[in-house]
């Protein structure tokens, strides 16, 4: 006798009940293994995750310790003086480059710097929008206006008045504020040059210097050959204007090594970089490995061609009061040359600035 369907569906009949009870078992104890499988991979996923972070924060970690350890670093009253820096404001940075052959620990840049001149002296222009940089040379025999001595060459700032005086005078010549000051030993371009593997330069004439032969055009150059092309003045008939150019063309061909995926994306030779060039470095305390990491980050799509290289403008070579070989200053298109730096404009007039020759 049938059992009545109403009844069946209340209660159902053993072998329904086993049925379905075996199947919503089934199902129950699937979908707990299905969770703990999703849960296993996302654990293991996120200590991956972690591990990656962690990895790559000890690597950061580790540069700027190098970073901070090995360059030689000093207070704000040792590179302004008794002035205060000017306070940035997340727009253009100005930043002063001094080169020297004279080795930092036998000089005293904040002190009696007697004797000692900047042969090197560069501003770098960080646009506000991060986009591009651009280096200006100002020749060393610049007949430039130096506070409390007068009117002298502007790398005899440095002598009269340690860094303080030297930066004080730069930002006067382009009337703006320097923000951060870097002094490099020459050395510290042959440091550079061997840990990129060498440098591709192009040089608009063939000459000899320190022992080592360089011809016009592309010249493959290893750490001790850049550091005698990056030297030499003696060679040319516009001696000073010639090595700016050179140097230029250095700086140019090393950022082409430095800016490319072979590089930045080795963190070996990112660390080598920054531990054979460091010692060579002496920096404000500001411009510490923070800083730098920072400017790094905000620059991260900045490629070699978005550096540009201009002199400051020179009207001609001359002789001072005194019978000193001068090079005189072309004062209105100084003028330009300060407008630019005041509208953060540096780049257009990059642009169209011309080699200066004499």
């Amino acid at each position: 006798m049938s059992q009545n369907p109403d009844f069946d569906a209340i209660f159902g009949s053993d072998d329904a009940t086993t049925a379905s009870g075996g199947a919503a078992a089934t199902r129950t104890a699937a979908r707990p293994r299905k969770k703990k499988t999703g849960r296993k991979l996302l654990a293991i996923l996120l200590v991956l995750v972690l591990l990656v972070v962690a990895a790559i924060a000890a690597y950061v970690f580790y540069l700027g310790s190098l970073w901070n350890d090995n360059s030689n670093q000093m207070g704000e009253d040792a590179v302004f003086g008794g002035q205060q820096p000017v306070a940035e404001d997340d727009g253009a940075l100005n930043i002063l480059l001094l080169g020297s052959d004279a080795r930092d620990e036998d000089v005293d840049y904040s002190g009696d710097s007697s004797g000692n001149r900047s042969d090197t002296i560069m501003v770098m222009h960080l646009s506000g929008d991060r986009q591009g940089a651009q280096i200006m040379s100002i020749p060393r025999d610049t007949w430039v206006d130096i506070e409390g001595h007068g009117q002298g060459k502007i790398n005899a700032a440095m002598s009269h008045g340690g860094l303080p005086l030297a930066t004080q005078t730069v930002s006067d010549f382009i009337d703006a504020p320097i923000h951060h000051v870097a002094i490099m030993d020459f050395e510290g371009f042959q440091a550079l040059t061997d840990s990129v593997g060498g440098v591709t330069v192009e040089s608009e004439s063939s000459f000899e210097s320190g022992g080592h032969s360089f011809t016009e055009g592309a010249n493959e150059l290893s750490g001790e050959e850049a550091l005698a092309f990056v030297r030499a003045r003696k060679n040319f008939a516009d001696g000073d204007l010639q090595r700016i150019r050179n140097q230029q063309a250095f700086l140019s061909g090393l950022m082409d090594e430095i800016i490319t995926a072979g590089t930045l994306g080795n963190p070996v030779k990112v660390a080598g970089l920054v531990r054979d060039f460091s010692p060579y470095m002496t920096v404000d305390d500001k411009l510490d490995s923070s800083k730098i990491a920072s400017l790094a980050y905000e620059m991260r799509s900045m490629r070699s061609g978005d550096m540009q290289f201009f002199s400051a403008p020179i009207a001609g070579a001359g002789r001072s009061g005194d019978g000193q070989a001068i090079l005189n200053v072309d004062e209105e298109e100084l003028e330009t040359i300060r407008d630019a730096f005041a509208d953060d404009a540096v780049d257009e007039y990059a642009d169209s600035a011309e080699s200066v020759h004499l």
